[in-house]
């Protein structure tokens, strides 16, 4: 087993076991994905290790669901073209936000890939992080989310979270302009806040989220690489979040994650994996 590579991770009793030994498991071991264990139905959350940045696939019974992000580089052009090939096709691309290190990397992927939806919020949006080729796409697959927005993949639910979506009232910060997603299929639910600092996850309608979610939420991507900014303890302490998965770069001039962070996140009970330890990890429903 090679414990720098990628981690997977089983959900909510699908195999039989119970969760905490699950997650025991891949604390200690970050299993190795294979072609096999691809094949395996569910909903799988690919949260690669694109360094300090944010790249997310997620698919379906090995079927493309989403993706958000793409990282500052072109890591994850080659993670999604193993998966699928040079014929790829995504049925939704989310840009949480216009900053390099999510946006960058998309550019590659959306040369040689089609997708069908592509959202962002474009209350603060540079040109740069839109695909060139816009206007040829039909209409209204690219295109300005809204707060609620909803889709479903594959009976996936997808839903776009918008906390600040009005120019009249958007912050100067522009990691607050973020999209976060909540993905739910059966029972198994996932929150990925983009860079959303604590003053714009305060403005997640929190009793509406704790309607879609079934106990626990499984997975919390942690906002903006786990710097003391992008923890909202009001958020993990009422989604209860099983795993907290921190995209963040090995040895990052901006310190992140802050060790404050980590502790508070394993207090609340939330087990902590953090990409630039485990490299790439998958969260899966089975």
């Amino acid at each position: 087993m090679d414990c720098e590579k990628k981690g997977e991770i089983g959900m909510r009793g699908f195999l039989g076991f119970p969760l905490f030994f699950a997650v025991s498991y891949l604390l200690i071991f970050q299993v190795i994905i294979g072609a096999a264990s691809l094949r395996n139905p569910g909903l799988r959350f690919h949260i690669i290790d694109v360094g300090q940045g944010d790249g997310i696939y997620i698919e379906m019974n090995g079927k493309p669901v989403a993706l958000i992000d793409g990282g500052a580089d072109y890591t994850a052009d080659p993670y999604i073209l193993d998966r699928m090939g040079l014929g790829c096709s995504l049925p939704i691309v989310v840009l949480s936000h216009a900053h390099d290190d999510h946006f960058v990397g998309l550019r590659r992927i959306w040369e040689r890939c089609n997708f069908v939806i592509f959202r962002y919020n474009d209350v603060i949006l540079s040109e740069g992080a839109l695909p060139e080729n816009r206007k040829y796409f039909v209409k209204n697959s690219v295109k300005k989310t809204f707060d609620g927005e909803e889709f479903i993949v594959n009976r996936v639910k997808i839903k776009m979270l918008v906390p600040f979506g009005n120019l009249d009232e958007m912050p100067k910060n522009i990691n607050n302009a973020s999209v976060a997603v909540f993905i739910k299929y059966s029972d198994f639910e996932g929150l990925f806040l983009g860079d959303l600092e604590m003053e714009a996850q305060g403005r997640i309608d929190l009793d509406e989220l704790e309607k879609e979610i079934d106990g626990r939420l499984d997975v919390l991507k942690i906002a903006h690489h786990g710097a003391k900014n992008g923890l909202n303890k009001t958020l993990v302490s009422r989604l209860k979040p099983r795993v907290c998965v921190i995209s963040v770069g090995a040895d990052n001039k901006f310190g992140h994650p802050s060790l404050s962070v980590v502790e508070t996140l394993e207090e609340l009970g939330c087990s902590v994996i953090r990409t630039d330890l485990a490299g790439n990890v998958v969260v899966r429903s089975r």
